[in-house]
């Protein structure tokens, strides 16, 4: 079953459990809560987790336990096991100048066991124990703690999910992380894709081979991605002008940054910006209308009639349907007055 493509810059979590396991020499058990993701992190010891066949665990392996898999396991008698169990749900919290979606993600992209360096092995254990630590009761923001570290965690895990080991041990997929970190800090400038490829040893083809096996992409659509995925904070968050944006973005005129992200996004900055606005004060006035038929005690229907593009002169037109009986139509002006 192939997995559902997600944005990690929009992943959100919520733990439900977290516990420290302690097992005794032949301990088994089974994994009783199975709707939910789980991370089992592997302090010490060593044991078998079965699933539809059997997989020898031991200190300083993940395993990820997808919503729906049933495992049993158990401890080897010489060695019994030390566990950090953490229990969770995730999705993508969508937001684009407004909050949008709220999107479960039913399998992340990470492998069912993987073992670890020592190194790697230090970080994910403390990352694990702090998870479990602040998550317990009477801390006062524990559980925002815990959350955060998790998501930290899931990155991490991420970052190093299922490498191919022969193209890290001849050092290709560093040269790829280096020049995607170069594009990711310098979208600014005019990087040249062969001078990167030659500088990092690696030829240019084969670059492009690796972006789009690891972003779907290769690296001069990756690099138009950054650059537009920056101009459209701006466009939203910033009043700039398109002419000063196009700079900030890398482009040296205006025309072409208008022509790229027209390209990119199917209309111009600028009806993107109206657009954008207006859909961010249209949220804005119904939480303000629904605000004022709660404290006037009124069940209410309304449509919203909105313009395309928004902008300061306009005014807002609000059906309201008392019931009963009928109310006239009421007119709210841009700063939420009720005439």
């Amino acid at each position: 079953m192939e997995i559902r493509k997600y944005n990690q810059n929009h992943l959100g979590v919520h733990i439900h459990f977290a516990l420290d396991k302690v097992t005794y020499p032949g301990w088994e058990d089974i994994r009783n809560l199975v709707n939910v993701h789980s991370l089992y992190w592997i302090h010490e010891g060593e044991g078998t987790f079965l699933t539809n066949k059997e997989h020898k665990v031991q200190a300083g392996m993940m395993a990820y336990l997808k919503p729906g898999l049933e495992m049993s396991m158990r401890s080897e008698p010489h060695a019994p096991l030390r566990m950090t169990m953490i229990l969770f749900d995730c999705a993508e919290l969508v937001y684009d100048a407004v909050w949008k979606d709220i999107i479960p993600i039913d399998k992340l992209r990470l492998p069912f066991l993987s073992q670890y360096t020592l190194k790697q092995s230090e970080e994910f254990g403390q990352l694990c124990r702090k998870i479990h630590q602040e998550l317990a009761p009477g801390i006062t923001g524990g559980a925002t703690l815990s959350q955060a570290k998790l998501q930290i965690l899931l990155h991490k895990l991420h970052q190093i999910e299922e490498p191919d080991w022969s193209i890290t041990d001849s050092g290709v997929l560093s040269a790829f992380e280096q020049v995607k970190k170069r594009l990711e800090n310098g979208y600014r400038e005019n990087p040249r894709i062969e001078l990167l490829a030659e500088e990092y040893s690696i030829s240019p083809s084969y670059l492009r081979k690796l972006f789009i096996k690891y972003t779907g992409m290769g690296p001069k659509e990756y690099l138009i991605h950054l650059r537009n995925e920056q101009a459209c904070r701006y466009l939203i968050f910033t009043d700039y002008p398109i002419k000063e944006i196009a700079k900030l973005c890398g482009f040296y005129e205006e025309y072409h940054f208008s022509k790229m992200f027209k390209k990119v996004n199917g209309v111009s900055p600028s009806t993107y910006r109206n657009r954008k606005h207006g859909e961010a004060w249209g949220r804005f006035l119904i939480c303000q209308f629904r605000s004022f038929a709660r404290k006037k005690a009124q069940l209410v229907k309304f449509d919203l009639v909105v313009p395309f593009a928004l902008n300061k002169q306009f005014l807002y037109y609000i059906n309201v349907i008392n019931v009963p009986p009928i109310a006239p139509v009421t007119t709210i002006t841009q700063g939420g007055n009720f005439q």
